[in-house]
């Protein structure tokens, strides 16, 4: 029984324990099918997101110089080539717990000579720091920033698609969000569903909005595929204090000038091309908490 226990949980992210308790015990690792196999569906976890990061940059490139080729292309191409890999790791996951499960084991293991390496022990270690450095950051980048728009001054406004976690979203504007919130205290931070409540709350009340959605000929595109334009915003409302607007929607600056009138004199951000993720992760990461900083 400890022998079948030891070997499911390899499966389930328990492998550095067990280092952990070979290294306190001053025993020598065995390097049996089940751990073998572990390390190598570990290793195709990180093929499988270094494909998709390959994927996702030609992607990127193609968006930001070839419009016409990008605009022939799912958007989300790279995502479902993504989840193909994923389901290969998963079936092989599943195939290698059940065998644990029932007390099988293949003489061959999968990638058996590569996972005798040092390098598949180091990926393993990697790959589970990081795992745990994102669960745990993503856990408090979720707690911090408010569910609700009342009282946040700081507001991030995202069109989750129907599928997108909020964590992913309060992850990307976590660096942001510390700022914020030592500058104007706990509840100054509101991460929310893109609408027509949430957005025109925020543009009465907000010093800084960031628009994560997608933009159509100029005009940002809310959940449920609802279009909203310059002449949506009612103008006698703008918060005085709103100083930054960030519209990260494709070819929003075709109505520039609109959206800057009618956001006066807030300074607003557009786009007169395809906008990528790539660099709006680079602005919020790099640039925004230096805007967020310098607001009054």
């Amino acid at each position: 029984m400890y022998e079948k226990l030891l070997n499911i949980s390899y499966y389930i992210g328990f492998i550095p324990f067990y280092w952990l308790f070979n290294a306190i015990q001053h025993r020598k690792r065995r390097k049996d099918y089940h751990y073998l196999q572990a390390l190598a569906i570990n290793f195709l976890l990180f093929c499988s997101f270094i494909i998709f990061f390959i994927c996702f940059s030609i992607q990127t490139f193609i968006l930001y110089f070839y419009r016409n080729l990008a605009l022939t292309m799912p958007i989300e191409l790279s995502f479902y080539i993504l989840g193909c890999l994923l389901f290969i790791c998963l079936i092989i996951w599943l195939e290698g717990i059940v065998s644990a499960i029932i007390g099988r084991a293949p003489r061959i293991s999968l990638f058996s000579s590569f996972t005798r390496t040092r390098f598949s022990t180091v990926l393993t270690a990697f790959h589970h720091f990081f795992v745990i450095l994102i669960i745990i950051v993503a856990i408090h980048s979720s707690s911090i920033a408010q569910t609700e728009v009342e009282e946040a001054e700081i507001f991030l406004l995202y069109d989750d698609m129907g599928y997108i976690p909020r964590w992913v979203f309060t992850l990307g504007f976590y660096c942001d969000s510390i700022i914020a919130i030592n500058r104007w205290g706990d509840n100054s931070v509101a991460i929310v569903p893109l609408n027509n409540n949430t957005i025109d709350y925020a543009l009465e009340n907000g010093r800084f909005i960031f628009v994560a959605s997608h933009g159509l000929e100029g005009y940002i595109i809310l959940q449920h595929n609802i279009f909203y334009g310059p002449e949506n915003v009612e103008s006698n409302n703008i918060s005085a204090s709103l100083q930054y607007v960030y519209l990260s929607g494709c070819d929003t600056g075709l109505k520039r000038e609109e959206w800057e009138n009618a956001l006066s004199p807030a300074y607003v951000k557009t786009f007169d091309r395809l906008s990528t993720t790539f660099e709006h992760f680079y602005w919020l990461v790099i640039k925004g908490p230096k805007v967020i900083n310098s607001l009054i």
